[in-house]
């Protein structure tokens, strides 16, 4: 429950940036590298890929859930608006979630609130920009969103529920792969 709360929470924070239209200030624009920009150095998406043409909790094979040690069906979620699936496994050692927003920046949304989130990596998955957030340094929860196109982002987050026994992040990142590896090109 603790989980699905910290969801709602980060999908809250995000909409709440959308609707704000808060922009950064000159003196928080990272250099990249070309000239900085208001919105940070994520790059734009390449290779778009169709994030509403499967189901949220078909997102991933039954192989790949078992590598990724989870045994339990899917259970499908909405966290404002926003339609996902969490996994766990029988022995309640893990959580995945995965969310899909449609229609927001996510991202950039996302690199506005920086200076309010513990842990925040720009990073690419599968090819994909994305961004990789913690709440808590030592948390045992991880995010990381991903553009699979234009306003079309995939927010996956794991938690250990063995803290200290698992990096949330590496998890995480391997779900998120999966999920981007899976879905089919954008067309038009």
């Amino acid at each position: 429950m603790r989980a699905v709360l910290a969801v709602l929470a980060s999908v809250a924070v995000l909409a709440g940036c959308s609707a704000s239209g808060e922009q950064p200030n000159d003196a928080d624009a990272v250099p990249g590298p070309s000239a900085p920009t208001p919105d940070g150095p994520i790059p734009p998406v390449r290779n778009p890929k169709d994030l509403t043409a499967i189901a949220p909790c078909l997102l991933l094979t039954p192989a790949q859930l078992e590598a990724n040690q989870i045994d339990q069906p899917g259970e499908p979620k909405n966290a404002l608006g926003n339609t996902g699936c969490e996994w766990s496994d029988k022995a309640h050692t893990r959580e995945f979630a995965v969310f899909v927003d449609i229609g927001n920046d996510v991202l950039r949304n996302v690199y506005r609130q920086r200076n309010a989130i513990p842990v925040l990596e720009i990073t690419q998955v599968g090819g994909q920009p994305a961004i990789r957030t913690k709440d808590d340094v030592d948390g045992a929860s991880c995010y990381y969103r991903v553009a699979a196109a234009n306003a079309q982002t995939l927010i996956v987050r794991f938690t250990s529920l063995r803290p200290g026994h698992e990096d949330p992040c590496g998890a995480a990142r391997e779900f998120a792969e999966a999920v981007i590896d899976n879905l089919p090109p954008l067309k038009g």
